[in-house]
Parts: structure tokens; C-alpha cells; sequence
């Protein structure tokens, strides 16, 4: 006989073993996993099931404003058949439902407590499994009976710049925000805070989203809000301001030499030209004009916010004081 042909043979013979093994293998193992599964079902056994909170009967005004859970967990226990027929094998909706009549609703928040939450459990409790507890043990909320205001955002943060670079204004938008709160809360909110941000190094002007610091029981619309941080270079501008004359009786004319003053301001390249000598106004006083002394210092009225450094020459002027004419 070929001893090629020997060699081949024993080899497949080999194999044939091997295969014959490994099934006897595999129905060893199949046994022992249905017995272990036959063993499971009957033992004792946790199961846990997440229902959706459904609260019933809610009032059109009534707005939560707290945060109210949308799901509750359940431990059951029992034998592990019903825990698995429950979990893997009934297809049914998971709600746990509360009316709200039935709920404590003091002093704008409300508390649905264990009891109240088992109650409603034990309608939708699995047969064959016994409660054991929900997680959370119970649920507490602010809500509000509809009342709401506008109220300003205020930014709250800290911006630096690179060097020649200046802050010419912060822009919110929204600037303002709608706010739902419990009675107890609602009179005492006068605005919102964004988020406390820091920025360094800022050498151009920045877009950017914040949140906002919200109290607890409180539901703000937004609930965040776009910023703008305007960065720009600022550069030296003067303008010459008429001066006026402020607190005299009507019988009296009080003139100054020069007639105009030098103001000179820093002001961003963005607004350098929206800037003008009628956005000021510098004035003597009358009342300051009683002495020895025949100058009068120049006080500043009125001035733009989105200038700095602003300096004015001369600071004093020499005036006259004359009889109206009639």
C-alpha cells in the first residue's frame, strides 16, 4: 500500500477524533448550562425595573422648575423565572403613574414620598415579584403657578488683554431672560448671572455661548445665552467742547476765556469716528465763582462709556461775570 496514502489516511482519523471529542465536549458544556439555568430560576433574585414618572392630572399653569426625574427605578425580588419572563421576555410600556391632586404641594414644591411612590408600584408590580425599594426614595421638585418676569443677565467674569489691546464693551444677547420660581423665591430674583468665565490674553474680539447660574427651584428661558467681548485697538482723539455755565440766576451772564476746552480720550478704532464733540458736555459752576480767584475749574457733565483716559486742557478757565440785559 502507498505509503502517502497511509499517512493521509491516519491523519483524517485523527481529525475524525478530535471532532468527536470536541462534540462531546460541546453537549457537556450544553447540560451544564441548562442545569446552572434550571438551578437559577428557581433561587431568589433581584431585578431591577427604570419606569417613566407620569404625573396625572397636572394644572395648565403649573410649570416645574426644579429638577423632577423622569424615570424611577424599581427592586423587585423573587424567584429568578419570574425576574427573567418580566425582563427578556413580556414587551409592555414601563410608566409609574402619580396624580398630582394626591401629591403635597406646599409652598410651591412638591414631595411625592416612599409611600406614595409604592402605592404606585404595587399597580404595576410584576406577579410573583415582592417590592423592595425605588430609587429615588422619593421625589422632590420646585414648580411655579405660572408667575414669570424678564429679568436683566449679568456677566460675571474676568477678561484680560494682550498688550494695546483694550475691553471696549461685553455684548449679551439675550440681555435678558424669563424666569418661573416658586413663590418664596420669585420677589427676590432681580437678574441672572452668566457663568463665572476668565479670559487672558484676549487680542481679538470673541463670540462665545454661556451658561447661567441658575437657583435651585428656578427655571430660566434660556437657559444660556450668546456673548460677544468686543477687543480692539484704542488710539489717542481730541476734540474741542464748548463750555457752559451751570447755577446762575437769571439776572447774571458768566463768561469764559477760552470759550472751548481740549478734551482727549482714548477710544477704540472701531468708534473713533462715532465719536464727537456733542457726545460731552463741560460746564463752570457759578457757585464756585464767588472768590478772589478768576478761574474756574471745568467739570465733566457728560462723556461717552466706551472712551478712557480722558483728560482735559486747560482745566480751568478765566471768566467774567455780567448784568443780563433785560
Amino acid at each position: 500500500m502507498n505509503t502517502d496514502f497511509i499517512k493521509v489516511l491516519h491523519r483524517r482519523l485523527r481529525l475524525i477524533k478530535i471532532n468527536r471529542n470536541f462534540l462531546v465536549f460541546l453537549t457537556f458544556l450544553l447540560i451544564s448550562i441548562i442545569f446552572w439555568f434550571m438551578q437559577s430560576i428557581k433561587e431568589t433574585t433581584e431585578m431591577n425595573i427604570t419606569y417613566n414618572l407620569v404625573i396625572e392630572g397636572q394644572p395648565e399653569n403649573v410649570i416645574f422648575t426644579g429638577d423632577l426625574p423622569s424615570e424611577v427605578t424599581v427592586t423587585y425580588t423573587g424567584k429568578g423565572w419570574n425576574a427573567f419572563y418580566f425582563k427578556f421576555m413580556r414587551n409592555e410600556s414601563h410608566d409609574l403613574v402619580v396624580n398630582f391632586k394626591d401629591i403635597n404641594t406646599k409652598s410651591g414644591r412638591i414631595v411625592i414620598d416612599a409611600n406614595m411612590l409604592k402605592r404606585a408600584v404595587m399597580k404595576r408590580k410584576p406577579q410573583g415579584m415582592a417590592f423592595k425599594s425605588t430609587s429615588p426614595a422619593k421625589v422632590e421638585a420646585f414648580y411655579s403657578n405660572g408667575q414669570h418676569k424678564r429679568v436683566p443677565v449679568i456677566f460675571n467674569g474676568h477678561i484680560h488683554t494682550t498688550s494695546g489691546r483694550y475691553l471696549c464693551g461685553t455684548n449679551l444677547y439675550p440681555d435678558s431672560v424669563d424666569v418661573y420660581a416658586p413663590t418664596h423665591l420669585y420677589e427676590s430674583i432681580t437678574s441672572i448671572k452668566t457663568e463665572n468665565v476668565t479670559y487672558t490674553d484676549l487680542e481679538d474680539t470673541l463670540t462665545t455661548k454661556l451658561a447661567l447660574l441658575v437657583p435651585r427651584g428656578v427655571k430660566v428661558i434660556p437657559d444660556s445665552i450668546g456673548a460677544q467681548i468686543c477687543v480692539d485697538i484704542f488710539t489717542d482723539k481730541t476734540l474741542q467742547v464748548p463750555i457752559y455755565s451751570e447755577n446762575v440766576p437769571s439776572n447774571k451772564v458768566m463768561r469764559t476765556f477760552p470759550l472751548k476746552s481740549n478734551v482727549t480720550f482714548l477710544v477704540s478704532a472701531t468708534l473713533y469716528d462715532d465719536i464727537s464733540e456733542d457726545d460731552f458736555l463741560l460746564v463752570v459752576d457759578y457757585k464756585e465763582a464767588q472768590g478772589a480767584n478768576k478761574r474756574c475749574k471745568l467739570h465733566i457733565r457728560q462723556q461717552p462709556e466706551n472712551i478712557r483716559n480722558l483728560r482735559v486742557s486747560p482745566e480751568s478757565v478765566e471768566y467774567i461775570i455780567e448784568q443780563a440785559i433785560e
